[in-house]
């Protein structure tokens, strides 16, 4: 299966609430997927506000992920981490609320731990957050984001290590993040076959994707840029999706939102035409490709 949305409400949407936005991901984008942000903090969702998502998006058949707050570091002095618990535990449950199926989180930054003392810390706090949200009955997974600037932990390889590790951790593949820390590592088909590889220990039936073009400079991502001004192609992505079958949610997260969402929907649908040799094609229709 394919799902396809944006990273937040969409911008053309007049609305600026979440269950404005998610109305119009559904009625004016016909888009079967929303990301929504607690980026910049948290707030109270009111709970009329959180029964409509769960409800609207069951009823529509639209996947929900959520964003925690930017600023987490799992791998700080103990203000820090017990600060990061609370921004979690709080967005967990407003994910829980709506229904949400991951809650994407930033792990931390190496400091002056060092990469595998990094990791440990990792381990060890994404072990015991998980702990306590099985214990709260939080069915909304947390998804470790991969990270595109060196001094961050989240290499590929690190994400697949944590996820390793702990039970019920998943991965956010934000590919634009890979793509810069790799410094263009993903133009080829073989680099995503290579990406997936990694991935593979981890035996996901599912994979939430992050897209974006994005600007780099030696392994570090500067800022983000529509999909179309980046220089990492969609096409060997798309063709490895539907080759393999896999069952994605693809998440845009280009500073067009929606409109490069929409672009990502067209683009998988050209792909299913070239395959079936039809003038036509739906994304959510995948009855007919081979």
């Amino acid at each position: 299966m394919i799902r396809i949305g944006q990273a937040g409400i969409p911008l053309s949407c007049k609305g600026r609430t979440n269950k404005d936005g998610i109305v119009y991901t559904h009625k004016n984008l016909d888009l079967n997927a929303i990301e929504i942000q607690f980026v910049r903090g948290l707030y109270v969702m009111p709970e009329e506000e959180a029964d409509f998502i769960k409800d609207y998006a069951k009823k529509n058949d639209i996947e929900i992920h959520v964003h925690a707050p930017y600023y987490l570091n799992l791998a700080g002095d103990r203000e820090e981490v017990e600060m990061s618990y609370e921004k979690i535990l709080k967005s967990a449950e407003m994910a829980n609320d709506i229904g949400a199926k991951d809650l994407v989180i930033h792990p931390g930054f190496y400091g002056e731990n060092g990469e595998r003392r990094t990791l440990n810390l990792i381990v060890k706090n994404t072990t015991k957050i998980a702990g306590l949200l099985k214990k709260q009955k939080i069915k909304t997974k947390l998804a470790l984001e991969t990270m595109g600037k060196q001094k961050v932990f989240g290499s590929i390889e690190e994400i697949v290590s944590v996820c390793t590790h702990v039970k019920d951790i998943v991965p956010a593949i934000d590919l634009g993040h890979i793509h810069a820390r790799g410094n263009g590592c993903l133009k080829e088909r073989e680099d995503f076959d290579a990406l997936f590889e990694k991935l593979k220990p981890l035996h996901l039936r599912h994979y939430l994707i992050h897209i974006t073009g994005v600007l780099y400079e030696k392994g570090n991502e500067y800022y983000h840029l529509p999909i179309k001004k980046g220089d990492m192609p969609l096409a060997p992505l798309i063709d490895l999706i539907l080759d393999k079958k896999l069952n994605v949610t693809l998440i845009s997260e280009s500073p067009l939102l929606e409109h490069d969402a929409v672009y990502i929907k067209l683009q998988v649908e050209k792909a299913i035409m070239k395959r079936t040799g039809k003038e036509v094609a739906y994304y959510k229709d995948l009855s007919e490709v081979s």
